[in-house]
């Protein structure tokens, strides 16, 4: 029995030893994985909690990395994330407009009828998210599992040294 898959552990140690954006490039490989998903982007936190910047994704042209977005305490989003420190999840348009009532249009716009937001929580400190969008219906029980099973891992995004100052 292994405790991790074999392949995976020598390709993560592998990423680890290469660098951030390795790293987050094998992470969301193994994301967009599950069934439905197709776009990942992962935020950090900056530590004042006044805005996050876009540390990684797998879509440059339309999420680049170096975009931010403003904290805000009335934001369904923020409220969540950074107050419960639970993730936003939105499985179908309509929740979509719940919790992103600013981008959710866009999002459709796009191709996109789910989000999921799930933050990467360290020492009880929520530092980042990864936020997956696909199709409506993809975020089943077994996909939320496997999510929450791959967060585990995504924490080492926040301890590279060549991570963003404020980051």
């Amino acid at each position: 029995m292994h405790t991790i898959d074999p392949q995976f552990a020598d390709r993560l140690g592998a990423a680890l030893a290469a660098g951030r954006q390795e790293f987050i490039a094998l992470l969301t490989e193994q994301f967009l994985s599950l069934p439905g998903l197709r776009t990942a982007t992962w935020l950090a936190i900056l530590p004042d909690r006044s805005r996050t910047d876009r540390i990684g994704t797998s879509d440059a042209k339309t999420f680049p990395i170096g975009g931010f977005d403003v904290i805000t305490d009335d934001d369904p989003w923020c409220r969540r994330i950074l107050g419960e420190k639970r993730p936003v999840v939105c499985n179908s348009e309509a929740e979509m407009f719940d919790f992103l009532p600013n981008e959710a249009q866009i999002l459709i716009d796009m191709g996109y009828t789910c989000n999921l937001s799930a933050p990467i929580i360290v020492a009880g400190e929520t530092r980042g998210t990864v936020n997956l969008l696909g199709d409506a219906g993809a975020l089943t029980a077994e996909t939320l599992t496997n999510i929450t099973r791959l967060l585990t891992i995504a924490a080492l995004v926040f301890t590279f040294r060549d991570e963003q100052a404020t980051a």
